[in-house]
C-alpha cells in the first residue's frame, strides 16, 4: 500500500492558480479563448512561488507543474464551469472532482518534493481542504492496490478519513510515513489496520439499518405467521420481486440469504440487474470452513403487509434460503410470540 503526500499541498497552490483574471489565459474545452498560454503559466508560477514561501519542508517545481495544468487540465474544462466556479469561489472543488483529480495528481507527480521533516497539517493552508485531497488520493490508492473485494469506495473513504485524523494527531513526518508502511510497522498496525477494521464494521452495521422511508405499508405493524419446521425452527414467506419463497427464520444468522437458483430466477425475471451487485464477503460455516457470498441491494421485498426497499442480501450459490437478523434491522422493532408462532414487525 503506497501512500504519498504529493498532493497535499495542491490545496494551497490551487487556491491561487486560477483567479478571475487568470481564467482569461488559455483555451477551454468548448473552444472559448482564454488568452495566452505563456502568460497563464507565468501568472501561475508567480502565484505558486509566493504561496510556497508559507510552507516548511516543501519544494515545488512550479513551472513544470503549471505547464502541466495549463496543457492537461484547463483544456478539459468548459468555460461555463470555470466561470461558475470562479464566481462561487469553488475552483478548489472543481479541481477535486473525480473527472479532474487524476490529472491534478499526474501533474503533481515528480514536481512536488517533501523533505523528511514535513508533517501533515503543518502548512498555513486550509486544513479541511488538505483533508479532502488526502482522502481522495488515499481512496485512489486503496482501489488501485487492494485485492480484497470487501473494500469498497465507501469503506475506503471511511478508512482514509480515520487515517488522516490519526496521522495528524500523531504528528507523523513524511520520512516516518515512507519508511514504516509495511505490515510489521507501528503505523500499519496502529493506524491503517484499526481504521480499515473500523470502516468495515461501520459498513456492516449500516447495510440494513432502519429507515422508515424504506418501509411501505398502510399499518404501523404486521403480523407474520411462522411455520414450524420439524421442531428445528420456523419458516416464513418472503417475496422478492415476483419470486416468492419460504425462508428458514434464524435470528442467530446475520444475513438474508438466497441461493444460486433463486438468483437465476431473479435474473431471468429482470428484477436482479448488474447495478444491484455490491461487494463479496466471507462467511464461516459451522465446520470452520469459509465460503464466499455475493452482496446485492434490492428493493420491493415483501414480508407480511410491508414492502421493504434498499435491502442488502447475500447470494450463496449452494446455500439455503435463510432470513437472518440483518433483515429485521430494517424495521423499527420486532418481536416473536413463541406460543402463537407469530413474528410482529413494527414500522
Amino acid at each position: 500500500m503506497n501512500f504519498s503526500f504529493k498532493v497535499l499541498i495542491l490545496s494551497i497552490i490551487n487556491l491561487v492558480l486560477i483567479s478571475k483574471s487568470n481564467c482569461q489565459n488559455i483555451l477551454s474545452k468548448d473552444g472559448i479563448s482564454l488568452g495566452n498560454r505563456n502568460e497563464f503559466i507565468s501568472s501561475c508560477v508567480k502565484s505558486a512561488n509566493q504561496t510556497t514561501i508559507k510552507f516548511k519542508g516543501i519544494e515545488i517545481q512550479t513551472t513544470k507543474y503549471c505547464s502541466c495544468i495549463a496543457d492537461n487540465l484547463i483544456p478539459t474544462l468548459n468555460s461555463k464551469e470555470i466561470i461558475k466556479a470562479v464566481k462561487e469561489n469553488k475552483m478548489k472543488e472543481l479541481f477535486l472532482m473525480d473527472k479532474n483529480f487524476d490529472i491534478v495528481v499526474n501533474c503533481a507527480e515528480g514536481n512536488v518534493k517533501y523533505n523528511d521533516d514535513f508533517k501533515l497539517g503543518q502548512s498555513s493552508g486550509d486544513l479541511e481542504f488538505q483533508k479532502k485531497v488526502w482522502i481522495k488520493f488515499c481512496k485512489n490508492g486503496f482501489m488501485k492496490n487492494t485485492t480484497n473485494e470487501i473494500i469498497t469506495t465507501e469503506t475506503a473513504e471511511i478508512s482514509c478519513t480515520c487515517m488522516f485524523n490519526k496521522l495528524l494527531a500523531a504528528g507523523t513526518s513524511y520520512k516516518e510515513l515512507l519508511n514504516n508502511f509495511d505490515e510489521n510497522s507501528p503505523l500499519y498496525n496502529e493506524v491503517v489496520l484499526p481504521c480499515v477494521v473500523s470502516a468495515l464494521d461501520t459498513k456492516l452495521k449500516k447495510e440494513n439499518s432502519y429507515n422508515v422511508n424504506d418501509i411501505k405499508g398502510v399499518n404501523n405493524k404486521s403480523e407474520i405467521k411462522l411455520i414450524d419446521y420439524f421442531g428445528k425452527g420456523y419458516k416464513l414467506k418472503i417475496k422478492i420481486g415476483n419470486v416468492s419463497k419460504y425462508f428458514l427464520f434464524d435470528t442467530g444468522a446475520s444475513d438474508l440469504i438466497i441461493d444460486g437458483d433463486t438468483e437465476r430466477e431473479l435474473l431471468l425475471d429482470g428484477f436482479l440487474k448488474r447495478e444491484n451487485y455490491l461487494n463479496k464477503s466471507e462467511f464461516e460455516l459451522a465446520d470452520n470452513n469459509t465460503i464466499i457470498g455475493q452482496k446485492v441491494k434490492l428493493s420491493n421485498i415483501v414480508i407480511g403487509d410491508f414492502t421493504v426497499n434498499n435491502v442488502v442480501l447475500t447470494i450463496i450459490n449452494k446455500g439455503s434460503l435463510l432470513c437472518g437478523k440483518s433483515f429485521l434491522d430494517k424495521f423499527r422493532n420486532w418481536e416473536i410470540d413463541e406460543k402463537n408462532k407469530i413474528l410482529t414487525l413494527y414500522k
